[in-house]
């Protein structure tokens, strides 16, 4: 299946093997009311690195730049709900985006609508002028807005879409994306929503129907592999609530330094000891190589 061709992420050169290293990886956590917690303690955190216990060095907010491009379906599967639903989710998920962020929309049609720093009300404007008709081309959207993001270099950068399943895809398209999506170092989130939402998704093309290949696995194993998140709308109204819980997300994002070893770097996890929370595991890097007694 397309899904399963998975593009290698660029990978930080390590130090010479044998020596010491401290990483730090991406941790956001927030409460189940959606509050990000802003006082995470280092005694906190049990952390492992490919099962092996990791000394956790220090916790600090990541205050760096965020830049984040949302990919909006306006094709005719929406129509129905393109103005009532999606662009007010849209707004209020860029309003609740952290201080200082840059977001740039794209349509699917595929189309740029928005630059980077533009002003709220400017975007808005552009995505309710928006006539919902014709294919979704998401993919080629993402793609291009991931290709843009890393030549922004933003340190901290995601993609967003928010649609419906019917996308357009060939195998170059998704292999095309995954590739984007590796080699830019983007976090992926995807809001889907589902072909049975509102009972239907319209009469256009691809309307009514998942389509003929597992558009579904695709962004599963995509986001799993790139450390972003894949939830999926039963209803349309849904995605409101949906691309609040992405904003908790994205204001909650801690850099947590531990001490590790040379070598390619492991699968880490982290166990946050603090009820009635919610936490997500990012990317991991090199911070720096430890000097060697």
């Amino acid at each position: 299946m397309l899904w399963l061709v998975l593009a290698t992420a660029v990978a930080a050169p390590d130090a010479a093997a044998g020596v010491p290293l401290t990483r730090s990886v991406a941790l956001h956590v927030y409460t189940k009311k959606l509050a990000p917690v802003e006082d995470l303690k280092v005694e906190e955190l049990m952390l492992t690195e490919d099962g092996k216990p990791r000394k956790v060095l220090s916790v600090e907010p990541d205050r760096r730049p965020l830049e984040l491009a949302l990919v909006v379906d306006s094709s005719a599967s929406v129509t129905a709900y393109y103005r009532s639903d999606l662009v007010p989710a849209v707004v209020d998920f860029i309003k609740a985006l952290p201080a200082g962020s840059k977001a740039a929309v794209w349509s699917s049609a595929p189309a740029k609508v928005g630059d980077f720093g533009a002003e709220l009300p400017a975007l808005t404007d552009k995505l309710k002028m928006i006539a919902a008709a014709g294919g979704n081309y998401a993919f080629d959207s993402m793609t291009d807005a991931c290709k843009e993001l890393g030549q922004r270099g933003a340190p901290r950068r995601a993609v967003v879409y928010v649609g419906a399943n019917g996308l357009h895809s060939t195998a170059s398209s998704t292999s095309a994306l995954m590739q984007a999506v590796g080699q830019n170092r983007v976090v992926p989130m995807v809001v889907m929503v589902l072909a049975s939402a509102r009972g239907a998704l319209g009469s256009g093309p691809s309307g009514d129907s998942i389509g003929s290949w597992d558009v579904q696995g695709y962004f599963t194993q995509m986001t799993k592999a790139y450390h972003g998140t894949y939830v999926e709308a039963l209803t349309t109204l849904a995605v409101a609530q949906w691309l609040k819980q992405a904003a908790a997300d994205l204001n909650s994002q801690y850099r947590v330094r531990f001490e590790s070893v040379a070598g390619p770097g492991g699968v880490v996890k982290v166990d946050v000891k603090r009820k009635d929370t919610r936490f997500r595991v990012g990317r991991s890097a090199v911070e720096e190589q430890l000097t060697a007694n």
